[in-house]
Formats: C-alpha cells, structure tokens, sequence
C-alpha cells in the first residue's frame, strides 16, 4: 500500500543548544554529510569535535548551537571502535580508539553501526557497552541508534543485516531512541511508499551512490540530509516540515556541499545517473520528504520488524 499520510504533531519540543552530540559510526555516517569523513589515521577526540556536518547545520539553522564529536571510521564495527585492539582493516589495526576518547561527558550519544557477525546477544552487548561507559560521565546522557540496514540491505551486494532490524524495538524499550532512516529510504526506492506532491521520480541513485562496482551502498547527500533531520526531530520533538534544507548544497558554508562535485565524482560507474540535485532544488519533492519523515517518526514501523 502506498502510504502519503499527513505529518502528525509531535508536541513540546526541546533545545538542542549548548549541547554536546556525538557520533558513533563509520562511512554509512560521513559518507552522506552527517558529519565529516575525517582521515582514519586521526584518532584524537580533539580533532574529531567541532564537526560541522549537516546535522550541526540544521541546528544552527534552528538558532542552536551544538558541539558536534564525529567518532565515525569507515569500515569499522561496534567491536573495533569499543572491543579493545582494533580488527579493522582500515589503517588503524590494533589501535584501542577507546583509550582517545578521553572525555565522555555528552548529552546525546548517537550510534550508527553493527557489531561483527551481526549476532543478537552481541549487537546487545555491544550497545549495553556503549551506555554504560557514556552513563558513568553523565548519568542523563540520551542514546539514539540510527539505522540504516534496511537502505543498505536493497543497494548493497552484502546481505540485510535482519538481527539489527530484529532488535530495534528491544532497544527502543531499553530507553534508547530509533531512528529508521534506512526504512524511509527503502520504502520510497521499493514504491512501499510514495513522497507527497512529487514531481520528481525516485529510483536508488536518488539515494545511494553508484562510484565502482563493488561501492553501489553509501547514502549521498539527499540521505545525508534525511538522515539529519529524522535525527533532529526525534530528538527535539520538532516537525520536519519546514526545516531548513539550503544549507544542504552552499558551498560558502562548506566546500563539500557542492551537490555536482558529489555528483561528478560518485556517480561514474557504468554511466550511472542521479537526480538527487534537482529534487533538492524541487521545494514540492522536499516539503513531501520532510512530511514523509514526520510520518515515519510517528509510526516506528520498526517495531513490528520480524525478518
């Protein structure tokens, strides 16, 4: 069934400014602008805070401002960022990344990854993990787990990591905020659902890149923007529809915002295409993009997963 429904109200919303943010996980998170891709052999938390991703944009463009840690690694999981050695292979083998997060005082604490295998009791460890040793700074701190899986499942060539998808309302229940963003996505790919007033049409590579033959899975910068503001709202309790999205391609704000560089250089596989531009410059397509998201916030579709 094709689902248009109308945004729902979401009730008294919170600040976000002078608060502290950080991002735990790899390229899914910087690869679409979340926060920045920061060189991996970078380890120190000083030169990993301060991000000025999509995500602080949009609080900044809500008058908040927001200190911003990006703790993403490509091809990391759960277990090299917080099992002791690291077994990625990715440059920093046998480097304990924990031991460089040296101040763990945040006020929100956002992961987005996997744990190697992918198996229920350790994707729930690993997690548990992560709570305690942020809970032990502040014992207030918010958890928030961005999926993606449901993205990825249907543009990668790897496949649908189900135990995550299956354990998403076991979180949710431990107090621990979703964030499905990979399930909107996906929905719109498949024609599960459709974005309101569209003029545009939607295919992968409105969403994923397409760069060589074995990188046809990471979110670009249209997924980048949804995954930011499906973040913010679950968050403050905002409405997405409205938000600001100019910020998304200014390069006076930020030289990786220009929308046809990203273009250029990640679309070149096989004469591949994308349109993600010109929804951005389609205010119909994105006011249907941020009601969608409402949407999707209010639902937690999530939660009656069983894969």
């Amino acid at each position: 069934m094709i689902d248009t429904g109308s945004a729902e109200d979401k009730g008294t919303s919170v600040s976000l400014d002078g608060k502290s943010v950080i991002f735990i996980g790899n390229s899914f998170v910087h690869y679409s602008q979340t926060v920045f891709k920061i060189i991996q052999k970078v380890l120190g938390q000083k030169e990993r805070t301060g991000d000025k991703g999509y995500f602080y944009q949009l609080c900044r463009a809500n008058g908040e401002e927001v200190e911003v840690t990006s703790w993403t690694f490509g091809g990391h999981t759960l277990d090299d960022m917080f099992g002791g050695n690291c077994c990625a292979d990715r440059g920093c083998d046998g480097v304990d990344h924990l031991s460089y997060l040296t101040e763990r005082k945040f006020d929100y604490v956002v992961i987005s990854a996997g744990s190697r295998g992918c198996s229920d009791d350790k994707f729930a460890e690993n997690i548990e993990k992560i709570t305690n040793i942020f809970r032990g700074e502040n014992p207030n701190v918010k958890f928030v787990y961005l999926c993606n899986v449901a993205s990825y499942g249907i543009s990668a060539y790897r496949v649908r990591q189900k135990k995550i998808l299956n354990s998403l309302k076991g979180l949710e229940d431990k107090g621990i905020t979703v964030v499905d963003w990979g399930g909107l996505v996906s929905d719109i790919i498949t024609g599960r659902t459709a974005v309101p007033d569209a003029v545009m049409s939607y295919d992968k590579n409105s969403f994923i890149i397409s760069k060589t033959e074995e990188d046809g899975f990471h979110p670009n910068l249209l997924s980048g923007y949804i995954t930011s503001l499906m973040l913010y709202c679950a968050i403050t309790g905002k409405r997405a529809e409205g938000q600001d999205y100019s910020f998304c391609g200014d390069t006076s704000i930020e030289p990786r915002f220009d929308l046809e560089a990203y273009r250029k250089k990640n679309y070149c596989y096989n004469g591949a295409t994308t349109n993600f531009p010109e929804i951005f410059a389609s205010p119909s397509d994105m006011r249907g993009i941020q009601r969608l998201i409402d949407r999707y916030l209010a639902r937690r579709s999530y939660r009656t997963y069983n894969y």
